[in-house]
């Protein structure tokens, strides 16, 4: 079978720079993602030649780390040793390579490094988890929707070609690397690669997709109709509430908007934005009367403001309009 575009390489100190021709290979490519370091106590040898010479040749380059913490201190130490190692860089994407259990609860241990990684400045972080361990170690597509993307690996006969053998632990990825086997011309040996397995753009990993692209802003106030368990869900809940701020907005899926830090994801469809104007209620105001004031109808303001009773107003409440 033919190999999939884009072509996504990944390499490590395993692959010399003296054995590699980054020029070559670099006609090869679409975008590659560099190992930074194996835990906190192992820095990938070649890990800045590898960045400054695909860079050189106008190589788009995520970066990745083996993750090896052993409790949630360790994994925020992790997080900013990897952080500090490759910022100068400037990579579109940062990866957690999760493979081996280094502490009981791995779910929560990753979600510790990767909102570390947030808060130092990693704008887009993803995890890469070893197929036959993503249940053992208790991922699922809730675990995981906090992630920007997430990649998989699955390998079939390895043959360095993609022929339909794809990941079994979810079907909600975002990447999948198909072979440890693969040849390109600059590399006479084996190479990781992988191929692009959702809907999100390349430009979403390699860093012309911004995060938050969107006529839509972080910390906006929204009025929704309805509401998603996850960002790829197809399937419209009754919202607990009937308004929420936006906490975070990813590109390439179905629902873009997370409202509150977890309420739940929705998308265009079914929100409507609500106006930064507030009334202060005054003694003896009716809703009637406001919104008549205010040029907007009483239905309006009961729904925006949330109003259980829309006969029950007091004096010094705010009222969104």
């Amino acid at each position: 079978m033919k190999r999939p575009k884009p072509v996504i390489l990944d390499i490590s100190e395993h692959q010399s720079p003296e054995k590699l021709n980054y020029g070559q290979l670099s006609q090869e490519l679409d975008w590659v993602i560099i190992r930074v370091q194996y835990g906190s106590w192992h820095q990938d040898r070649f890990f800045e030649t590898h960045l400054e010479r695909f860079r050189a040749w106008n190589i788009p380059v995520n970066v990745y780390a083996w993750v090896r913490g052993i409790d949630e201190s360790d994994m925020i130490q992790e997080a900013e040793d990897f952080y500090r190692r490759a910022k100068s860089y400037q990579p579109s994407f940062w990866w957690l390579d999760i493979e081996e259990r280094t502490m009981g609860n791995m779910v929560k241990g990753c979600e510790v490094y990767r909102q570390r990684l947030k808060d130092l400045g990693a704008k887009k972080v993803g995890a890469y988890i070893a197929n036959h361990r993503y249940q053992e170690f208790g991922f699922s597509s809730l675990a995981t929707q906090k992630y920007d993307g997430i990649w998989l690996p699955t390998y079939g006969r390895n043959s360095g070609n993609y022929e339909g053998a794809n990941p079994t632990a979810t079907s909600v990825y975002d990447l999948h690397q198909y072979t440890s086997n693969g040849r390109l011309v600059g590399y006479n040996g084996p190479l990781d690669l992988s191929r692009l397995a959702s809907a999100k753009s390349v430009d979403f990993f390699t860093g012309n997709d911004s995060i938050n692209q969107s006529s839509y802003h972080l910390g906006e106030r929204v009025q929704i109709t309805g509401i998603y368990e996850s960002s790829r869900s197809q399937v419209l809940l009754k919202p607990l509430r009937t308004q929420g701020r936006i906490t975070k907005i990813i590109s390439g899926v179905a629902n873009p908007y997370l409202l509150d830090e977890g309420m739940g994801w929705v998308n265009e469809s079914v929100m409507s934005k609500i106006g930064d104007h507030q009334y202060q209620v005054k003694p003896g105001d009716t809703l009637s009367e406001v919104a008549q004031g205010l040029g907007v109808s009483w239905q309006r303001l009961a729904t925006l403001n949330q109003l259980a009773n829309p006969d029950l107003i007091y004096p010094g409440q705010m009222l969104n309009y």
